[in-house]
């Protein structure tokens, strides 16, 4: 399944007819959301979109060019979601990055059946290039625990590193703890990215 950038259709909406756009956007991927809760990706159809949305077919292909493009753009929508909330803490003191995971993991459990389908269908690409964008932007907004560690590479490995640990549980039996995947997340991820670390590079 190929799975196209997700600024493809950002650039759809430089349009006089923006907000417009952007209604129909929120509509067509409230209802690719909802679809997903009761069935696999690849059994919907555009028109079952489109009908659950409340979208004509032909705006939808104002909007994207497949329903692959539309999927990736959930998958980057639902990675803003957790990271605009969650991340700012994983930066601060270690009470406040447990915080951070305790919010991460509950945001994923409440949506599990479609953070499964997003990690688990070929979305992963599109949801770790969002991370990592929108965690080397909020690593380059304030000031950094171990400056000597560039951003671009921090961003890339804590991206996939909290990618890989969720897709791991989400693959697990639906009453795995959770408090285990926090501890994995803190241990493999938080800790060794945060804590500060007196480092010497050539």
């Amino acid at each position: 399944m190929r799975f196209m950038n997700p600024t493809r259709a950002d650039q759809r909406m430089s349009r006089p007819n923006d907000a417009r756009a952007l209604r129909s956007r929120e509509a067509l991927r409230a209802g690719l959301l909802a679809l997903l809760q009761e069935q696999p990706f690849h059994q919907i159809s555009i028109r079952d979109i489109t009908k659950q949305a409340g979208v004509s077919y032909p705006v939808f292909f104002r909007r994207y060019a497949s329903k692959e493009e539309l999927f990736a753009d959930l998958a980057a929508e639902e990675v803003r979601n957790l990271l605009t909330h969650t991340y700012p803490m994983l930066e601060q003191a270690q009470v406040h990055a447990s915080d951070g995971i305790n919010a991460m993991c509950a945001y994923v459990q409440e949506r599990r059946t479609l953070w499964k389908a997003l990690l688990t269908t070929g979305a992963a690409a599109a949801m770790r290039v969002e991370f990592t964008r929108i965690s080397a932007e909020i690593g380059q907004s304030g000031p950094r625990s171990n400056p000597w560690l560039p951003v671009s590479l921090a961003s890339s490995f804590v991206a996939a590193g909290i990618l890989e640990i969720l897709t791991w549980w989400l693959n697990q039996p639906a009453d795995y703890p959770i408090r285990n995947i926090e501890i994995f997340l803190n241990q493999l991820i938080v800790r060794p990215a945060t804590l500060p670390q007196d480092v010497n590079l050539d």
